[in-house]
């Protein structure tokens, strides 16, 4: 039997979670659009200068909504210096999860369950997880030491699960984007939440210590 004093935890902890996630954005939606545009160019220009973009040749990033750090022009950058670039995809068949497929300049994008934008995965376009560099993670808050709270819907957590303590290969990079009132004083991590190695704001880089 479950102790009904952890339920109860638990469920202050989701109240709380959800509570400060409404929050954030309604903060995030009050950034007018040249400031969004400032800290975008601000998070591109402090992205790439960190080797491990320099060295990436295979980066995984979003199409923001609602607020979130547009990383246009970081793919922009990406597309200047012949870097290859994937969105994620929703997993037609292992529902909650994603695959990464290319997104070619100019391609045609399709809405997807949740009216965002993605492209036709099929074949060679598919990219698997240990064949990316670098993966830049949407985040809601983030701490100092770059721990992460996501959208809500787990896919990141349960996409990159696998990583987790996986010694046969090496993993991506993991780069949360976001701007600095995002930034919160402490996230307490929960056992499914997968380490973000950084996270990159128009006022700087914050790391982990999981990987320098």
């Amino acid at each position: 039997m479950i102790d009904a004093g952890i339920c109860g935890i638990a469920l202050l902890l989701i109240m709380s979670t959800n509570k400060l996630r409404s929050s954030i954005r309604r903060q995030r939606l009050k950034l007018s659009a040249a400031q969004q545009r400032q800290h975008a160019r601000l998070v591109s220009k402090n992205l790439t200068r960190l080797r491990h973009f320099q060295k990436a040749r295979r980066i995984a990033l979003y199409l923001s909504a609602n607020g979130e750090l547009d990383p246009s022009p970081i793919a922009k950058i990406s597309r200047r210096t012949s870097k290859q670039l994937y969105l994620p995809v929703l997993h037609p068949f292992n529902h909650g999860r994603l695959f990464f497929c290319e997104w070619r300049e100019h391609a045609l994008l399709q809405p997807n369950r949740f009216g965002i934008l993605e492209p036709s995965c099929h074949g060679n376009s598919r990219r698997p997880l240990r064949s990316l560099d670098l993966i830049l993670v949407p985040l809601v808050a983030f701490d100092a030491s770059a721990q992460r709270i996501g959208m809500g819907g787990g896919f990141y957590d349960r996409t990159l699960g696998k990583t987790r303590g996986n010694s046969s290969w090496k993993r991506p990079y993991l780069i949360g984007i976001a701007h600095e009132l995002q930034k919160v004083p402490s996230i307490k991590s929960q056992k499914w939440d997968v380490p973000l190695d950084a996270v990159v704001t128009e006022a700087g880089v914050y790391r982990s210590g999981f990987r320098i």
